[in-house]
């Protein structure tokens, strides 16, 4: 699981908390108090987040929009099943799938 798929299982209000993060040791305190963990590359990804309000996209999220946003390829939409989508995000707080015919919106897995 990425760290942007960690943040999106928050909840909002959880998600809000996170953003307001400023240091190592505000990190620290919000992952003990909420019950995770992160790997020390993924807390350095989290505190140059909260320095620029982005964190690099992982291999298989990249992959996934090379080139930027533009059609999913042979994803298919899981209400209409029409298989015209698109990606679009970044890192934080995640990317998306956005069905063309329908505008349903999911995450990326």
């Amino acid at each position: 699981m990425t760290i942007a798929q960690k943040f999106a299982a928050l909840t909002p209000e959880r998600q809000e908390n996170f953003k307001a993060i400023k240091d190592a040791a505000a990190l620290d305190a919000f992952l003990n108090e909420n019950n995770l963990a992160l790997t020390d590359e993924e807390k350095a990804q989290a505190l140059e987040y909260f320095k620029s309000g982005k964190l690099p996209l992982a291999d298989e999220e990249l992959d996934n929009v090379a080139g930027g946003c533009g059609s999913s390829g042979d994803t298919v939409c899981p209400v209409c099943g029409s298989s015209d989508t698109k990606t679009y995000g970044d890192a934080f707080p995640g990317l998306y799938i956005e069905c063309k015919t329908c505008k349903h919106k999911w995450p990326v897995e």
